[in-house]
């Protein structure tokens, strides 16, 4: 809760942190006391812990911190913090500091933030603000929503589904997942058009990456970099049987798995992917619509809290 103005390290700027009670099982709230208290410590005064009801309370609540100048903080998972995220993008320059709990973590991953709580609360205090890219996808709807990490539809959207009914097993359900998926997955016929560029694919799954990093620590397009400014496009494509992809899985921690003859990458600016429409399409390990989805990517717009 708020304790009043205080001068701080940034100057008179408060923090507001946005909680997710669900994110990693509980593991948000465990995890702020610490932090908040290492903030206090470097004296930090003005500090308000807001408790997200759902995806779009974040967004709302984020917006209003960020309006009012406050550091946001996003405490939570991959989808949580994009949903901070979107809200504080509603103030054009505001900034976000992210304290990791989710499952996967994979957007703090890439951006090589810390996990122990005093160490989240150097990177708050005392970081530098790295600019990233965010994905804008347009859905069925006409509705345009915001992505960080990444877009993916096919094996690995459905596995996902599978992972978060497996929220009990903890970091487990990202390997017990997909081969469950995998006993049972087709490949699928999606239509791609990358840049104007129409393709008809087979495929088990497309990526439409930013940051590259997702599945609890798989490094799946290695070529993707959160200010790259560019869309990279991975596809699996479906002349392999779904078992044949297990060696995929364990080589995809290194990024390895891009050598293989079935896996392609595209550079792109702007993505139509078409599918049939029980598929499920995922941004930042969340369900989000089904096909068609047309994604594109704003440059630098997001200041994010990275350690110096």
């Amino acid at each position: 809760m708020s304790t009043g103005q205080g001068r701080t390290e940034r100057g008179e700027q408060p923090i507001v942190a946005v909680i997710n009670p669900i994110s990693g099982g509980g593991a948000a709230h465990k995890q702020w006391p610490a932090v908040a208290a290492a903030l206090a410590e470097r004296g930090y005064t003005d500090i308000t812990e807001i408790e997200s009801q759902s995806s779009a309370h974040a967004t709302e609540v984020a917006a209003a911190a960020a309006a009012r100048g406050a550091i946001t903080v996003a405490v939570g998972g991959d989808g949580h913090i994009r949903d901070v995220a979107e809200g504080v993008l509603h103030t054009p320059g505001a900034r976000l500091g992210i304290a990791a709990a989710g499952r996967g973590n994979d957007l703090a991953r890439h951006l090589r933030l810390p996990e122990d709580p005093v160490e989240i609360a150097a990177v708050i205090a005392n970081g530098v603000y790295r600019m990233v890219d965010v994905l804008d996808v347009e859905v069925p709807d006409g509705s345009s929503h915001v992505a960080i990490g990444n877009l993916y539809v096919g094996l690995d959207s459905v596995a996902t589904e599978l992972i978060n009914d497996l929220r009990w097993m903890g970091p487990l359900a990202y390997r017990v997942a997909p081969v469950l998926t995998a006993l049972r997955w087709k490949p699928m016929k999606v239509r791609l058009r990358i840049d104007g560029e129409v393709r008809d694919e087979l495929a088990h799954f497309v990526v439409v990456a930013n940051s590259g990093d997702y599945g609890h620590g798989l490094r799946m397009v290695p070529t993707a970099s959160v200010d790259s400014g560019r869309l990279e496009v991975l596809i699996v494509h479906g002349h392999v049987h779904s078992l044949q992809l297990a060696p995929l899985m364990k080589e995809a921690k290194v990024g390895a798995h891009v050598g293989r003859e079935y896996v392609e990458i595209v550079s792109a600016s702007q993505v139509e992917l078409i599918g049939d429409a029980d598929l499920p399409v995922h941004t930042d390990g969340d369900y989000l619509s089904a096909p068609p989805v047309s994604v594109s990517i704003r440059p630098g717009v997001l200041p994010i809290l990275v350690a110096r």
